[in-house]
């Protein structure tokens, strides 16, 4: 095809790849394509690829994939665990105290997690460490905790709670 047509190999490559992605042509093996009934019924009726989509607009467009937040993590442990302290997300999805508490508060306010009695400390003077339990799991989408707006956004079932002052 380059000799034939004059054109670089690899715009040649590209355009076989876009054509064969259309239908319009069959690789039969590697650099030998033949042409499809598809490209045939095209080529009679005079058809040219132009820039844009193949298809209708109306076509499901699929999700880019969204990247793994702490967050993410932190709601993969609590679905895990059920029952988890701070220390547990700290360690097991590499958050912060501070943003662990957040969104743990966030999530209890909001009704998906319930406080549970404290579970005694090893220090003598210790006032025990914090538990808590997932009573409200809803998929595998981690609610997102919208601090401006005072809400928990929960992507599993498309609702917002709204959680007061989130502290």
């Amino acid at each position: 095809m380059v000799e034939a047509t004059g054109i670089e190999r690899r715009a040649v490559a590209t355009a076989c790849g876009r054509l064969v992605t259309r239908g319009w042509i069959n690789r039969r093996a590697v650099g030998c394509f033949e042409l499809s009934e598809k490209g045939r019924e095209a080529v009679e009726a005079g058809e040219t690829i132009t820039s844009g989509p193949a298809g209708p607009l109306t076509q499901k467009v699929p999700r880019t994939r969204r990247r793994r937040t702490i967050r993410d993590k932190m709601w993969k442990t609590i679905t895990t665990l059920q029952l988890f302290r701070l220390g547990d997300l700290e360690t097991m999805a590499g958050a912060s105290n501070t943003n662990a508490r957040k969104y743990v508060l966030a999530l209890e306010k909001a009704g998906y997690l319930i406080r549970m009695r404290r579970e005694p400390g090893t220090a003598p003077t210790s006032n025990g460490f914090a538990r808590w339990r997932l009573i409200h799991n809803t998929g595998p989408e981690a609610p997102v905790h919208r601090i401006g707006r005072r809400e928990v956004y929960d992507r599993n079932t498309d609702e917002t709670h709204k959680i007061g002052d989130p502290s």
